[in-house]
């Protein structure tokens, strides 16, 4: 994992030429929507690893119960 804020990381760089590539391709603003999320998704799951995610779902799960 990288830290935040740490641009020259090999692995980000290359998840936001993925997510250029997709973007030229994208031919509709709902497409590019949908590129955008999926890059944020992938971008949070180098960061910080699939822990991360397990901890929101806790969190989710924790405050809906209130």
């Amino acid at each position: 994992m990288c830290q935040k804020r740490q641009r020259r990381c090999a692995v980000a760089l290359q998840l936001r030429e993925e997510a250029l590539e997709e973007w030229i391709v994208a031919e509709t603003l709902h497409e590019v929507r949908v590129c955008w999320g999926r890059l944020g998704g992938r971008v949070t799951l180098h960061r910080y690893g699939r822990e991360h995610f397990s901890e929101l779902a806790s969190l989710a799960k924790a405050s809906s119960r209130s």
